[in-house]
């Protein structure tokens, strides 16, 4: 992927996170489910697509992995990581497209954040409470043309990663 946050000399990735939220709200352009549990959304405004692969690119990408998420539709959960059907997933997550990221809350006594959507949807991200790495980041957040990445792990906390 060639969208990539560039942390300034100085600014902590505290800030960058502040940043990223100050940026809302935002529309989801594209959410899908990855490899094993993993999800990304793609957010904010269109770019150029990717030189290497033609892939269409948006202003952020968000890669959720190694962690526990579930998407809740308002009270109740529509998917979370460990749901084994990809169709079924990918499916639930296509109804993510268009709605917007209004709110992003951190949760800094337990590592939680939870995104809240448009539409009464709402994306828990916790970290793996069994058997998880605190080393293990919970996701990675791009922008569009920078060159370092925004990464989130308990035990890291926010950093810079290249």
């Amino acid at each position: 992927m060639s969208a990539i946050v560039n942390l300034r000399p100085g600014e902590t990735g505290e800030e960058r996170f502040s940043n990223f939220r100050e940026a809302l709200p935002l529309k989801v352009a594209r959410a899908r489910r990855g490899f094993g549990g993993f999800i990304t959304l793609d957010l904010g405004q269109p770019r150029a697509a990717d030189a290497v692969t033609g892939e269409p690119q948006w202003e952020w990408h968000l890669w959720v992995y190694s962690c526990d998420w579930d998407l809740y539709l308002d009270d109740a959960r529509l998917l979370w990581r460990r749901e084994s059907d990809n169709a079924r997933a990918n499916h639930i997550l296509d109804k993510l497209e268009g709605e917007t990221l209004t709110h992003v809350e951190h949760a800094t006594v337990d590592d939680c954040f939870q995104l809240t959507f448009t539409g009464g949807f709402k994306l828990n991200i916790d970290p793996d409470f069994y058997g998880f790495d605190g080393e293990a980041d919970l996701f990675m957040l791009f922008k569009h043309g920078e060159r370092d990445v925004l990464s989130y792990s308990p035990k890291r906390r926010f950093y810079k990663a290249a």
